[in-house]
């Protein structure tokens, strides 16, 4: 080490012991900063091993495409690591259910529903970041954040709805950013926003879905992740068989395929990662309505067995006996007869 570097040392500890804060420290002491992982493995290889601590992530696309389902595994897999987490719904009433089914853990998530404006939801994130008590936030939606600006005027009088209210998310955003950024970075709090899509565009000659909320959000996002529904043909499905009978009263069955989910395209608009795919890169990941996100449909023989809805009361009985007396495997999946307990050595 020569003189200079010496001396730039000795300074450098000057100044954080007078701002009495480890403000410098030597690139030599940078950390590779920890993820949370969604739990979904394909999903979470697409990011470089799940979302950022001490940064924020933009999840945003059209309604009903998985992004409070992602949103709420994340949560329940980060409960199940251990960490700290805070949801905040800004949008509508979502039962205590539907946290339930992804596996979140109600006792053990901070909560926070319909805040009055903006700046109260922001505000919270800041508490909880600047004590260093949160490691996963999540705001659903950037969208349904009304700023203070758009609900009164200044001396704090009720405000008009006719009036205008040009940019004030944005606004109240981009200062935001300006001032809890550091605390969100220092605390290595992870901070998922939802965004809803809009509309943008010049008339009605060139309009695309864009996301809102001003400039702000998406330069100061680790990464930008935009979803969509993916082609029905890529769906997955749900195989079953279903007995009838038919004309001629012979009991038959056929096997029929219906929506089990439904398939999402997930592209990564921005990073700052170096272990994740590429900028505009994308992946196809299924959503299943009885478990969420999966990396893969499983495929499997063991099919579930019903019957024909058109069938009448008297045919309905006809079948289940039929099941009983020759096909009983079929039988026990409808619950008609118990499963037989298979014998030891068998």
């Amino acid at each position: 080490m020569n003189e200079r570097q010496k001396k730039l040392e000795e300074t450098l500890k000057k100044f954080n012991k007078k701002h009495k804060s480890e403000i410098f420290t030597m690139g030599s002491e940078i950390k590779d900063i920890e993820v949370i992982p969604s739990g979904v493995k394909v999903i979470d290889d697409f990011l470089g091993g799940g979302f950022k601590l001490g940064g924020h992530t933009i999840m945003w696309g059209t309604y009903s495409v998985g992004k409070t389902a992602l949103a709420l595994m994340t949560i329940a897999n980060a409960q199940k690591l251990g960490k700290t987490v805070c949801y905040v719904n800004t949008e509508k009433p979502i039962e205590a259910e539907r946290f339930k089914f992804f596996g979140v853990n109600l006792e053990q998530m901070a909560y926070v529903e319909a805040p009055e404006n903006a700046e109260e939801a922001l505000e919270a994130m800041r508490t909880l970041c600047k004590d260093k008590v949160i490691d996963l936030f999540v705001i659903d939606s950037t969208n349904g954040l009304c700023p203070k600006s758009v609900q009164e005027e200044k001396g704090g009088k009720e405000r008009s709805l006719e009036k205008k209210n040009v940019a004030s998310l944005a606004l109240t955003l981009s200062n935001f950013y300006n001032t809890v950024n550091a605390h969100v970075f220092r605390s290595r709090a992870s901070i998922i926003w939802i965004g809803q899509a809009r509309t943008q565009g010049i008339g009605s000659f060139f309009t695309r879905l864009g996301l809102s909320g001003g400039n702000a959000q998406e330069f100061y996002a680790y990464q930008i992740i935009k979803m969509r529904r993916g082609q029905n043909s890529d769906a997955p499905v749900e195989k079953f068989k279903e007995y009838f009978i038919d004309p001629d009263d012979k009991i038959r069955f056929t096997t029929k395929k219906e929506p089990a989910g439904f398939d999402v395209v997930m592209k990564l608009t921005k990073t700052n990662s170096c272990k994740s795919v590429k900028e505009n890169q994308e992946i196809n990941v299924p959503f299943i309505y009885k478990k969420g996100f999966v990396s893969e449909v499983e495929v499997t023989d063991d099919v579930p067995v019903t019957i024909d809805r058109e069938m009448t009361k008297e045919q309905v009985e006809t079948i289940k006996a039929y099941l009983i007396e020759k096909k009983p495997e079929d039988a026990e999946k409808m619950g008609l007869i118990k499963k037989k307990k298979s014998k030891k050595g068998e």
